[in-house]
């Protein structure tokens, strides 16, 4: 979890709990207003209610105990963040990232006053106790403090900057012995079961999608496919520069996970998680709802991009068609979906959609597309980042696909939202063997073309048909 997260999950706590303490708190006018550093003097009803319920009691001594250590942390963070910033005075300074280990330990020392006081400490402790009730409160408990210390352990190696090669060895260790010491507490199902959970692969298919899997023994099946795929294809291997081959192998793989996952589950669930995955239609659906259009509303739209897929491709693979007047039918069907979705959406809504809509800027770019990869494209190597893609460039009729002897595809990408982080673009060459740099973030192909090794490819939104 990244330290600004951290700190935001924590002030959102911290100001929940100190607005429960404060609004439960008996006062006292005579007092006037207790500072942060005074226990609270219960008031002359309250002591009253107190002798006639234990409960009540209970709770007040509860919300002072919460209040307290609201007031330690609040004192631990402000002096790590005067240390870090050398002065109060200095507000304009950086301080969210500059001790680290200390937000890290007061972190810490807040969750344990909270599971304490009540039973819960709300998710700072490390991991989700919602999804630990399987296991004992004295595990649970144990299982926090093994997260913990090497979350603190693992603070001074992950943080901002540049990672050295040796500090990211130096994290590979602390991961293999937090998992070992985990896989020690715990019995082999207890294990397999907090592994369902909590690992990576477990978040991949929840953050993909959500509630569109419909039960526990689906998410069971997912899971293993994926877990699979993950472990064959760890991620960190593929960042930085990429053989062809093991582009190849990967985006091989992961068509065949796709294939896997609709077995598992059949035709009609595996259609529903190909929707819930799909970035575009998300956005439109998160516009329909809060805007209040027609509940078919994005139905629609998804049937048209099947319906314009379907042109786009046919204009493709007329051979007969030179690749001007081939380039020109595409970008006036580009034009066409453009003034459609116009007509289905309304002019604001299309407005912030269109350029979201990454099939349409293929058309009006001259490129045809699918929603599904197609064999001997650039997209069937998965260049935009995985399974959450949902359109994917053709290449026109005649072309040789990425990696035909002799023969090498350029592909032209922009960034798909503002939101991307990371590299903004690039080109990628494929064929040859030649390695290919994988900016990251979700990419937008913007033009295709291919030419004969020793030639310098178009980078313009032609796609010339190859030389001999």
């Amino acid at each position: 979890m990244k330290p600004t997260t951290l700190l935001l999950t924590a002030s959102l706590v911290t100001n929940a709990a100190l607005i429960a303490f404060v609004a439960t708190r008996p006062s006292d006018p005579a007092a006037g207003s207790p500072t942060t550093s005074q226990s609270p003097t219960p008031s002359p009803a309250a002591r009253a209610v107190a002798k006639t319920d234990p409960s009540a009691a209970s709770a007040d001594a509860r919300d002072n105990a919460v209040g307290r250590a609201l007031t330690r942390y609040q004192q631990r963070l402000q002096a790590a963040r005067a240390t870090s910033s050398g002065s109060d005075a200095s507000w304009w300074r950086t301080t969210s990232t500059r001790n680290r280990e200390e937000e890290l330990a007061a972190r810490r020392e807040l969750a344990t006053a909270l599971q304490a006081a009540l039973g819960d400490d709300l998710g700072l402790g490390g991991g989700d106790s919602s999804q630990l009730g399987f296991l004992s409160p004295e595990k649970r408990a144990a299982l926090r403090r093994i997260i913990q210390d090497y979350d603190e352990m693992m603070a001074k190696f992950g943080t901002g900057g540049i990672q050295l090669a040796s500090d990211k060895e130096k994290l590979r260790l602390l991961r293999s012995e937090r998992d070992r010491d985990i896989a020690a507490l715990l019995t082999p199902t207890e294990l397999a079961d907090y592994e369902l959970r909590t690992s990576p692969s477990a978040a991949t298919l929840r953050t993909r999608y959500g509630d569109a899997i419909a039960s526990e023994d689906d998410f069971k099946k997912l899971y293993a496919l994926q877990k699979t795929f993950d472990e064959k294809f760890p991620a960190d291997a593929f960042t930085g520069r990429v053989t062809m081959e093991a582009m190849r192998a990967r985006s091989d793989a992961q068509q065949q996970l796709q294939a896997d996952m609709r077995t598992a589950v059949g035709d009609e669930k595996f259609a529903a998680l190909r929707r819930a995955n799909d970035s575009e239609l998300r956005s439109l659906d998160s516009l329909v709802t809060r805007l209040g259009l027609p509940a078919n509303t994005t139905d629609r739209v998804a049937t048209a991009r099947e319906t314009y897929a379907a042109e786009s491709q046919r204009i493709n693979a007329d051979t007969a068609l030179s690749a001007t007047d081939r380039r020109a039918q595409l970008q006036a069907l580009g034009t066409k979906a453009k003034t459609e979705l116009t007509t289905t959406l309304g002019n604001e809504v299309a407005e912030a959609f269109t350029p979201r809509a990454s099939w349409v800027g293929m058309l009006q770019g001259g490129i045809a597309f699918s929603t599904t990869p197609v064999a001997n494209s650039p997209g069937s190597l998965s260049l935009a980042g995985g399974p959450s893609q949902s359109v994917f460039p053709v290449m026109p009729a005649g072309t040789p696909g990425p990696g035909t002897p002799g023969v090498r595809q350029v592909v032209n990408v922009i960034s798909s939202s503002s939101e991307t982080t990371g590299s903004g673009g690039g080109t990628f060459i494929l064929g040859g063997g030649a390695p290919v740099e994988r900016p990251a973030g979700t990419m937008q192909v913007i033009s295709v073309s291919s030419a004969t090794h020793g030639e310098t490819p178009p980078t313009t939104t032609t796609t010339p048909a190859p030389k001999p």
